[in-house]
């Protein structure tokens, strides 16, 4: 489980930042406290040495990563094919009260 602080800097290194200074600019805190923060994210699996978010990032952050498949996150296609099919239907029903009336 991540701390606010923790979840503000992953999430600036997933939006791309890289240096100390824009992360410090991006989450309002100071370079001292992200400096702390970074070492326990790397510590705890969350970042490489370089910077890099794993996958255990985008797991944590629930955010959809580039390298795996829309199948590693199932549950939410399901729902988004499910709702653009009930869209569908309705679409078709009204369609079909439109011709009749």
């Amino acid at each position: 489980m991540l701390s606010e602080l923790e979840r503000d800097v992953l999430e600036a290194v997933l939006l791309g930042k890289r240096r100390v200074e824009e992360i410090s600019k991006f989450c309002g805190i100071p370079e001292l406290t992200v400096n702390e923060v970074l070492r326990r994210l790397v510590e705890r699996g969350y970042i490489t040495d370089e910077m890099i978010p794993t996958a255990k990032a985008y797991d944590e952050l629930k955010w959809v990563n580039s390298s795996r498949p829309p199948s590693f996150y199932g549950e939410n296609l399901k729902k988004f094919l499910k709702i653009v099919l009930d869209i569908l239907i309705i679409l078709a029903i009204l369609h079909i009260v439109m011709i009749l009336i």
